[in-house]
């Protein structure tokens, strides 16, 4: 199938009918009717049953349209990115982060910058770090913010500060009287952790599970810090979390 093919069948897929697909096309009817009986001689069956006025997909009508609709997104996307080189005079960029940096601190540089460089478009995504290195290697981003970026050769990085780690629970539990707070104290709560897509998580489960001298016994095992937080927030059980999360929005309950 050539892709004004894949075209027309989404639209009929999606619409119902040639006459919503022409018009949503900007095209005729009788241009929609024919390629569609083209693509239906070619592939060797019917894609369509016309019921009632409607066109109605056939069961591999419909196999087709889930091994279609990728390729479709990616010829919107496609699109997209031609619009965009068409209508931006200074450039474009494509940023990632994860989910940690979403919350204020991205926000906020993303405004500064915007206000600076009005000419320039920002794509933003929301990715866990391995996604965002991939996007990276496959050239899907231009630039992205995570925590511990491995080394990859053909991806530079610079290291913009240093965090630390937090211990978050709710303001109604009481963890220990103790000041500096122990990680062995935490050994008789229940726990909120990271599972092992998080560099970090992996490396504080390793620390946890030293400390307590027996495997780790998380009551909760999550995929981002923000949901730790938000599960602590609501008493859970208590997480340790990156500071950035930890301080960002309302801590008025932890």
């Amino acid at each position: 199938m050539r892709l004004r093919q894949i075209e027309i069948f989404h639209a009929i897929y999606t619409m119902g009918s040639a006459s919503a697909a022409a018009s949503a096309l900007n095209i005729s009817q009788p241009t929609v009717s024919k390629i569609l009986k083209h693509t239906e001689d070619q592939l060797g069956f019917y894609l369509f049953e016309r019921i009632g006025g409607r066109l109605v997909p056939t069961e591999k009508s419909i196999k087709l349209a889930t091994q279609i609709e990728p390729v479709f997104e990616k010829f919107n996307a496609f699109n997209q990115f031609i619009s965009t080189l068409s209508n931006t005079p200074l450039g474009h960029i494509r940023f990632a982060m994860t989910p940690a940096f979403s919350l204020e601190i991205a926000p906020k540089a993303l405004v500064a910058f915007s206000q600076r460089n009005a000419d320039t478009t920002i794509e933003v995504k929301t990715l866990h770090a391995t996604q965002l290195m991939q996007a990276l290697l496959e050239n899907q981003v231009d630039i992205g913010l995570v925590f511990d970026a491995p080394n990859f050769p053909s991806i530079a990085k610079t290291s913009l500060l240093s965090t630390e780690l937090i211990c978050i629970a709710s303001k109604d539990l009481t963890i220990n009287d103790s000041a500096p707070l122990q990680l062995q104290d935490l050994r008789a709560h229940s726990l909120i952790t990271l599972n092992s897509k998080s560099v970090l998580g992996q490396t504080l489960n390793r620390k946890l599970q030293d400390i307590f001298e027996e495997p780790l016994q998380s009551h909760i095992i999550v995929e981002t810090y923000h949901i730790a937080k938000s599960l602590a927030k609501y008493k859970a059980g208590i997480a340790i979390i990156d500071a950035i999360t930890a301080f960002s929005g309302d801590i008025s309950d932890l």
